[in-house]
């Protein structure tokens, strides 16, 4: 035990500290990456000491679907999560490897703080630590030296024999560490359908856990139940538990600032149904919406690992770690879309987002100080581009068609194809016959609803004569 923890926490949370947060991770003959580090640190242009560099705190991961952005989050969850749990996860690696000639490699750079417990070195202490795994498939492959040579014929996980690993065996992936926090979420995030009537314990999770559903999307979110339910069982034994009662209020709070709207948690039932009040209504958690759902799921697991994992904080939401989050945007309102990044950053200000997504909208409302990072297939090949804020900071409309997404048009294929017509009748004018006339009169009166004037030239504005003036020129 740690007889002086919490003054630790105090002194480390006062003082701006943080846990421990990932610098790089670098891929190679993974899926369809063949060779590609990505550097998560704010570039240092005063050339100080790699031990002073400091991270983003929120980076988004754009890209179509099928280029690896899933494939990055979960390299980084087997990567955090040690190798024990990393096997657990994903016994079988099959199809991991693009060529089965060669063994697949996953390497993450940490950097620890002074929350994270161990100590590496005695005359020169270590920071970072760069670690990997490597992976096999179908084919014949050797891994290691002379002397300890193996060989594998099935897809497997094997992380490499260094003394740096086997220190964070001991010090960062037991499921008791201090510090060392990680999470990550699947696309499916979902509570349980089924209501939680036991009266469950909130044992230290195995680190596993943290990420299986992102490797299981059948995997159901059920923290949120237990803890409201054991919590509000342990209050109602002894009313005097005011270790209870923090930990309740903590996550009611976070919990409600997350949800948006009138929402908040109402009662935990006599038969130990959650009631939330929305609008003035007590609604169970399993008849809310998905978004609510989803949300809730999301949060209520992540506030409960917090809780376990720094139950001596003050406050948890406050302390640090990584947390990897796969399509944020599904089931979320576009308004919800908008506000969820800023958020999550408002709630847990020290962690450090990896999200996946979609949308424009959480993209932009990660902030200026975020790192956005476009992954694209270039003619077979694999280009990563940093997307700079000012791509994201204009309406929802250039940012999708500008290089963060790279749309053509934000209007729907008919709507573009009209627009289109309606310029080329437009440009012809007066050589109009009969029929283009009659459907240059219906496109007119489609594009006077539409508006679409940044796509097309007006009749008589400047744009339309000079396109005129060209054509009669080059004609």
């Amino acid at each position: 035990m740690w007889p002086n923890k919490l003054e630790f926490y105090r002194s480390l949370l006062s003082s701006g500290g943080m846990s421990m947060w990932v610098e790089s991770i670098t891929l190679e003959n993974i899926k369809c990456f063949q060779n590609q580090e990505i550097k998560f640190i704010i570039r240092n242009p005063d050339n100080k000491r790699r031990q002073d560099a400091k991270p983003y705190h929120w980076i988004t991961l754009l890209g179509e679907n099928g280029v690896g952005k899933s494939t990055i989050l979960q390299a980084l969850a087997l990567l955090l999560a040690g190798p024990e749990a990393a096997k657990e996860l994903l016994p079988r690696p099959t199809g991991w490897i693009c060529n089965p000639k060669t063994p697949g490699k996953l390497t993450a750079v940490l950097h620890q703080e002074d929350g994270d417990a161990g100590k590496y070195g005695t005359d020169k202490t270590r920071k970072t630590f760069a670690y990997s795994y490597f992976v096999t498939g179908k084919e014949r492959l050797e891994l290691g030296g002379s002397k300890d040579k193996q060989t594998y014929t099935e897809p497997a996980l094997i992380e490499e024999n260094s003394k740096i690993l086997s220190w964070l065996r001991a010090n960062a992936f037991a499921s008791d560490s201090r510090g060392w926090f990680a999470v990550g979420y699947g696309a499916f995030r979902r509570l349980t359908r089924e209501n939680q009537r036991n009266i469950p314990s909130l044992e230290p999770p195995q680190r596993s856990s943290n990420f299986f559903s992102q490797f299981n999307e059948d995997t159901s979110l059920s923290s949120f139940e237990r803890w409201m339910v054991y919590l509000d069982y342990r209050i109602a034994k002894n009313p005097e538990d005011s270790q209870a009662k923090q930990m309740k209020k903590i996550g009611e709070e976070a919990i409600t600032k997350l949800l948006p709207g009138n929402v908040e948690i109402a009662e935990v039932t006599a038969d130990a149904l959650i009631q939330f009040l929305v609008n003035g209504q007590k609604v169970p958690t399993i008849s809310l919406s998905d978004g609510f759902r989803s949300m809730i799921a999301l949060a209520g697991d992540l506030i409960w690992r917090l809780l376990q994992s720094f139950p001596n904080l003050d406050n948890p939401t406050e302390a640090s770690g990584v947390v990897l989050i796969d399509e944020l945007d599904i089931h979320l309102h576009p308004s919800w879309q908008r506000e969820i990044a800023g958020w999550l950053q408002e709630v847990f200000p020290k962690l450090q987002f990896f999200v996946a997504t979609h949308s424009p909208l959480i993209a932009a409302g990660a902030g200026e100080n975020s790192l956005t990072l476009r992954i694209d297939l270039v003619e077979g090949e694999l280009e990563i581009v940093e997307i700079p804020y000012l791509e994201l900071a204009a309406n929802v409309d250039r940012t999708l068609t500008s290089a963060a997404f790279g749309l053509k048009s934000t209007y729907p294929t008919d709507t573009e194809n009209k627009i289109k017509r309606y310029h080329q009748l437009n440009r012809k004018n007066k050589n109009l016959a009969a029929e283009e006339k009659e459907e240059y009169e219906q496109l007119s009166l489609f594009v006077g609803e539409v508006k679409p004037f940044g796509e097309i030239s007006q009749p008589n504005s400047l744009e339309s004569r000079i396109d005129a003036l060209l054509e009669e020129r080059l004609s």
